[in-house]
């Protein structure tokens, strides 16, 4: 029972450094080789496979540069703006105290304060992109599974019970029912805005006559898409190769210690 906790540790560590980290290192080798193509090059390789009969079923692992744009902008639920995409969460905050007897037996008061989730949404519509060489859009799937979305926060703020008139979300709402313990709510929005830079890799593949970009069938590839530049997040994923080294390292001497220790 003793060599359990050491073990955990030696086995994160080495799941991190030898999985974790290695595929973000792969990663990082596909922004950093690819080539990226304009929407018309993209456009004009589906084209060229429809005049060899396999435009339907063609799939191209690519990497694409363009500005989001959208004839459909959705308001977001707490700050009110357009924007062309939003991930939304509302969480409770509350407060508890309780009473407890300490080691000399004396009666001591603590208070803790919780985060209850109560929502937590994402929009619905998918978002198109152009760039320089074409008005025809492109589709990305954001919302698909295995999307790995990169997207600043925009809207953080914690705001006590009494204040939520202020907010429209909450019209519906029956604030009496989340009782006396309810210090107030917190509201975070990750946004993308209209005409939006954005970093994708994933697969291009066509449903009809759009083309979308989309999880790749390959497991190992990334489906990547970001308002970072490409140069940021290759920074960025580098930083979190140099943690994730660290880290196991740190692990799995702490486990080796533990079982030195423990023997």
């Amino acid at each position: 029972m003793n060599f359990i906790i050491p073990l955990i540790l030696i086995a994160g560590g080495l799941v991190t450094i030898f999985y974790f980290r290695a595929k973000n290192e792969r990663n990082i080798n596909e922004m950093k080789y690819m080539q990226t193509k304009s929407i018309a090059e993209l456009k004009e390789m589906f084209s060229q496979m429809d005049s060899n009969g396999l435009g339907s079923n063609y799939r191209e692992f690519v990497e694409l540069k363009g500005t989001v744009v959208s004839d459909n902008l959705i308001d977001t639920p707490f700050s009110n703006r357009k924007v062309a995409y939003c991930q939304s969460e509302l969480l409770q905050v509350t407060q508890t105290t309780e009473q407890y007897k300490d080691s000399n037996g004396n009666y001591r008061t603590q208070t803790t304060k919780h985060e209850v989730p109560i929502s937590d949404e994402k929009s619905s519509q998918e978002v198109s992109i152009i760039d320089n060489s074409t008005k025809e859009p492109v589709y990305v799937e954001i919302n698909a599974t295995g999307c790995n979305l990169d997207i600043p926060k925009t809207f953080d703020r914690f705001e006590p019970k009494n204040n939520l008139g202020r907010y429209r979300y909450f019209d519906s709402f029956s604030l009496s029912r989340f009782g006396a313990e309810t210090l107030g709510f917190k509201m975070t929005e990750k946004t993308i805005e209209a005409n939006q830079y954005l970093y994708v890799i994933g697969e291009a593949f066509r449903v009809g006559n759009v083309i979308h970009i989309g999880k790749p069938m390959d497991n190992g590839k990334p489906f990547i898409v970001t308002t970072k530049s490409e140069e940021d997040l290759i920074n960025s994923s580098k930083q979190k190769s140099l943690f994730m080294l660290i880290g196991g390292i740190v692990a799995i001497i702490l486990g080796i210690l533990l079982i030195v220790k423990i023997h």
